[in-house]
C-alpha cells in the first residue's frame, strides 16, 4: 500500500509523492520526465515492478497543484536537482540505508545535476541530451516567447506556456560535462529507435566507472513498443542495482 508523503524542499515549497514499503528495504525513487506526472503509467508500472521485487518505492511530482508545491512555470532543472537532493536527505534521516534512483528523459538530466549525489546507484532511461527549446533540435521547431504570459508558447503537438527559466536554462547547460561530474554508479538505457542514442553514447563515454550502457532495439522514447518492453528495462535496472551491491561488497 502506498501512503501520501509531503517533503519540505525549500523555505516555502514541498514535494508531494507516494511511498510504499519501509526503511528496512532498499528504496527505489523514480523521477518523471518533462511535463509528466508521477501518475503516468510508465512511472506507476516502474514502482509496482520494484515493489514486487522487494523494494520500497517513492514516486512524486516535481510540480503540482497542491499547497506550496512547485509550479512548472517557475522551475528549472537545477531546482529539480536541488529538490531531489532535499528529498534524499529526508529519506536518509528516516533510516533508509540504500537508495537507488531512476529518471526518464528530462528526469534523468535532473539526477545528473544533483550536487550531493547521495544515491547508491542511478539509472537513466532515454535521458535528454543537448535539449533546446529555442532552436530546432531533434526535428522539433523552436518555441516562441510570449511577453504578456512571461513564458514560451509550446507548440509541439500541445499548446501551453512553459516557464522562461527552464527554457533559457537548456541553452546554457554544459551537457557534455554532466556525466563527467557525476560520481554514482550509472546505467544508461536508451531507446534504439529514438533520437537520443548519440547523446546517450556521449554520456556513457564521459561517465565515471562503474558504468554500463544498454540500447533497446526497436524501442521509442516511452519504451511501450511491445507488451514486455518496459518490464525488460525494469529488470535490467534492477540487475544493475544488484551489481552495484556486489561491487561495493568486493571493493
Amino acid at each position: 500500500m502506498e501512503k501520501k508523503l509531503k517533503i519540505k524542499v525549500s523555505e516555502k515549497n514541498y514535494i508531494y509523492g507516494r511511498l510504499s514499503g519501509t526503511s528496512r528495504q532498499p528504496l527505489f525513487i523514480i523521477v518523471h520526465g518533462f511535463l509528466e506526472t508521477m501518475d503516468g503509467d510508465f512511472y506507476l508500472n516502474a514502482t509496482r515492478y520494484f515493489a514486487k521485487q522487494g523494494y520500497a518505492t517513492f514516486r512524486f511530482n516535481l510540480y503540482g497543484g497542491e499547497k506550496n508545491a512547485r509550479q512548472m512555470i517557475d522551475t528549472t532543472l537545477k531546482i529539480n536537482a536541488s529538490d531531489i537532493d532535499a528529498m534524499v536527505r529526508y529519506f536518509r534521516r528516516n533510516k533508509f540505508q540504500k537508495i537507488f534512483i531512476a529518471g526518464h528523459s528530462y528526469g534523468g538530466t535532473g539526477i545528473l545535476l544533483s550536487s550531493e549525489q547521495n544515491f547508491d546507484g542511478a539509472v537513466l532511461w532515454d535521458p535528454s541530451y543537448k535539449m533546446s527549446f529555442t532552436k530546432t533540435e531533434h526535428g522539433l521547431p523552436p518555441i516562441k516567447y510570449i511577453k504578456e504570459a512571461k513564458g514560451y508558447l509550446m507548440n509541439w503537438g500541445i499548446n501551453l506556456i512553459v516557464g522562461k527559466p527552464i527554457v533559457e536554462e537548456a541553452d546554457i547547460i554544459n551537457w557534455n560535462d554532466l556525466t563527467n561530474n557525476f560520481h554514482v554508479p550509472l546505467k544508461i538505457i536508451v531507446a534504439g529507435k529514438g533520437v537520443l542514442v548519440k547523446g546517450a553514447k556521449r554520456y556513457f563515454k564521459t561517465a565515471n566507472k562503474p558504468k554500463d550502457l544498454t540500447v533497446i532495439k526497436n524501442a521509442t522514447h516511452y519504451f511501450n513498443d511491445t507488451e514486455d518492453m518496459r518490464e525488460k528495462i525494469f529488470k535490467i535496472s534492477k540487475d544493475w542495482f544488484g551489481k552495484i551491491d556486489k561491487y561495493k561488497k568486493n571493493s
